[in-house]
């Protein structure tokens, strides 16, 4: 075999069970960077009514309130988010769904997002569907663009045993976007912040990582995301065709 088969567990069986106090702590620094990417590829727009979907914690859900984006905020996962909820997003409304159909009407919302949870879903065009169905503005969608030259079996196995069971590069992750019948507004790449990139190491060994990974992405955002892993979020509506579908689904329920 060309291949050895990888080995294959629950899926998001990583999610179970109680979160230790440094995981909690890494969740909110990874809040911290998500948000700050959604802010920029805002770019001064200014939402009101937000839905994350695939909330889990609700760091970022909290966050996203923090920052003032939006003034309505609910968050909803099939894991229920009160189990381990972040002591900063209490006071929001979260909900449980089942993965499938959000417990939402059409264009219920300004803004749904969704980040880094696209590469743990099973049928991630319909889960885009989904997304643009609730939708009536503005889509954000972000990934971790896994797929690149220097990736080794040893990070795709551990990519699996979180829950990664699709994997993207920029390209990839575009084509996906428009075939899921989404209008792209804006696609960026971002690195992460020095508190990531610290995060259970030295700031010096934080700082030197970023340094090198960032100057890549100046020289040539291409060739730096065949490197290393970047993350990608993308700024989107519903196309024309999506809206139909919508519509025609709606009328079938």
């Amino acid at each position: 075999m060309l291949i050895e088969p990888y080995t294959i567990r629950p899926l998001n069986l990583h999610y179970e069970g109680a979160y230790s106090t440094t995981a909690m702590e890494w969740r909110r620094a990874a809040a911290r960077d998500k948000v700050q990417n959604l802010a920029q590829i805002l770019a001064g727009r200014r939402p009101s009514s937000v839905l994350e979907v695939g909330c889990g914690t609700g760091a970022v859900l909290g966050e996203v309130a923090r920052r003032g984006i939006g003034n309505r905020h609910i968050g909803v996962d099939i894991a229920d988010p009160w189990r381990h909820l972040d002591p900063d997003a209490r006071g929001l409304d979260f909900k449980t769904y089942d993965g499938l159909r959000l417990p939402f009407d059409d264009d219920s919302f300004d803004l749904v997002y969704a980040t880094h949870v696209l590469e743990h879903v099973p049928d991630p065009r319909g889960f885009l569907t989904e997304l643009a169905r609730v939708c009536s503005g503005l889509i954000y969608v972000e990934v971790p663009c896994e797929m690149h030259i220097r990736v080794r079996r040893t990070a795709v196995q551990s990519a699996l045993d979180t829950g990664h069971i699709n994997a993207y590069s920029p390209e990839y992750f575009l084509v996906l976007l428009q075939t899921s019948g989404l209008d792209i507004l804006d696609l960026q790449l971002f690195d992460h912040s020095l508190e990531v990139h610290s995060f259970g190491t030295s700031h010096v060994k934080g700082r030197m990582r970023m340094a090198v990974r960032r100057a890549m992405l100046r020289v040539s955002p291409v060739l730096a995301s065949r490197l290393f892993c970047y993350h990608c979020g993308a700024l989107a509506r519903k196309g024309v065709a999506a809206s139909v579908r919508s519509g025609h689904q709606h009328t079938r329920d």
